[in-house]
């Protein structure tokens, strides 16, 4: 059978409407971690937590607004894309990618003792591991719940 010109249509609105979703859920999930993530931060320098880290063989360097963003946004984006180039595959790839992102934020939690740093400050970024993941996973399976059927 050969596709009309309307299936092909309609197949490219469900495909556009799809990938708006992935970048929609996307966007959610990068900005509720952000602003998570950025509390973290606040919080840790009101507690007069040293948010300064010494990875091995570099310099000191200072965990500010700027790279909390970017360790933040960019592994969110990476996810994104991830779903929008899964989209056609159903809810459960998505709960996979969910499931996956969540392990991802757990399995990265240690790396800040990789790094010379207070104990707070460790604490802190390594929080921001687990909430990222966390929020990661939470938004795409809510999302999959409207997919089902």
């Amino acid at each position: 059978m050969t596709p009309t010109p309307a299936l092909d249509r309609t197949m490219e609105t469900t495909s556009a409407r799809t990938a708006g979703r992935a970048w929609r859920t996307g966007l959610v999930a990068g900005g509720i971690a952000l602003v998570a993530n950025l509390a973290v931060l606040a919080a840790a320098g009101l507690a007069g937590t040293d948010l300064t880290v010494k990875p091995p063989g570099q310099n000191t360097m200072t965990i500010g607004v700027a790279m909390v963003t970017a360790t933040t946004v960019v592994p969110v984006l990476l996810g994104t894309a991830l779903l929008v180039a899964l989209r056609g595959r159903g809810a459960k790839a998505w709960r996979t990618l969910a499931l996956l992102g969540l392990i991802v934020g757990v399995v990265t939690a240690p790396a800040p003792s990789t790094v010379e740093a207070e104990g707070a400050t460790r604490l802190a970024l390594a929080s921001m591991h687990v909430i990222t993941g966390l929020v990661w996973f939470a938004v795409v399976r809510r999302v999959t719940g409207s997919q089902e059927g």
